[in-house]
């Protein structure tokens, strides 16, 4: 109120003296560009940025780290486009042989046998017989519904 009392009425911050609040996410794109599977501490060692700035400002300007690699979070027109060729071929297949009808498919992963197998009866018990079926069956569905909303994203 001090502010206000002595006929300062202007509602702008005043510049403040210190590190500045915002850094540069030019900085933070360029070296993603040079090497977007560096980890943020390896961003953080080339930008001597601090670790949680670096941190919200890729989340701010639209990055995720997918397999250690960061990725825009929303897919690029050619993603946008892949998305829909696959859901195609997916239907196409589906019509000449409907394997989802197969059941569910564990793809192996180098697991112990006896592992998958109590991890596999442990995922099957957590939900309804019901719900698998219809989850699984339900695809083809999806599927039309991407490639008929042209790539949008699914709500």
């Amino acid at each position: 109120f001090t502010v206000y009392g002595s006929g300062n009425l202007e509602l702008k911050d005043e510049d403040r003296s210190g590190r500045p609040a915002t850094t540069d996410t030019d900085i933070i794109k360029t070296v993603l560009t040079e090497n977007p599977r560096y980890s943020v501490r390896e961003i953080v060692d080339a930008t001597n940025i601090p670790k949680t700035t670096v941190h919200k400002h890729l989340i701010k300007i639209g990055y995720a780290n997918r397999y250690e690699v960061w990725v825009l979070h929303l897919l690029t027109e050619t993603g946008l486009m892949n998305r829909v060729s696959t859901c195609d071929l997916l239907l196409q297949r589906h019509e000449r042989d409907p394997f989802l009808k197969r059941g569910v498919v564990f793809h192996h992963d180098y697991a112990r046998p006896h592992v998958v197998l109590a991890v596999r009866q442990k995922l099957l018990k957590s939900k309804l017989k019901q719900f698998w079926k219809e989850g699984i069956m339900r695809l083809p569905e999806r599927w039309k519904k991407v490639i008929k909303q042209s790539c949008s994203y699914i709500t």
